[in-house]
């Protein structure tokens, strides 16, 4: 495996590049019309496509063929040295805090939060 890229779809790319841009402090390495990338410090990737773009790649009736069972649900899990300082600045750029940061059983602290396109992010870092 060479790289591994995260991809979410989104209804508003702009917003999202926004949010993630002054979230991870960065600009993205592509920022095209139908989709942004940001590098991630593993050196995998993510990815923000517009849901229009999706209709390209699968087809136009591709949402009329979904449930809402079969939606998809996603979870962003951070691993990082600033995971509290990460989550205080989600919320500060409208994410609603979900759970506080937390001493979790798997050994890790964790938060978890909610952005305006539905997606769960977690920031974490490992208990010392």
């Amino acid at each position: 495996m060479n790289k591994t890229y995260f991809i979410v779809y989104v209804e508003d790319q702009n917003k999202t590049k926004k949010f993630y841009e002054l979230l991870f402090k960065k600009k993205p390495i592509v920022d095209e019309p139908g989709m942004t990338e940001f590098e991630l410090p593993d050196g995998s990737i993510l990815g923000i496509m517009p849901i229009e773009s999706t209709k390209k790649l699968f087809g136009e009736d591709y949402y009329s063929k979904l449930s809402l069972k079969s939606l998809s649900k996603f979870e962003l899990y951070f691993l990082v040295d600033n995971a509290k300082e990460l989550h205080v600045r989600a919320q500060q750029l409208g994410a609603i805090e979900l759970r506080k940061f937390e001493d979790m059983d798997w050994g890790e602290k964790v938060a978890y939060s909610i952005n305006h396109d539905g997606h769960i992010l977690a920031f974490a870092e490992k208990i010392k």
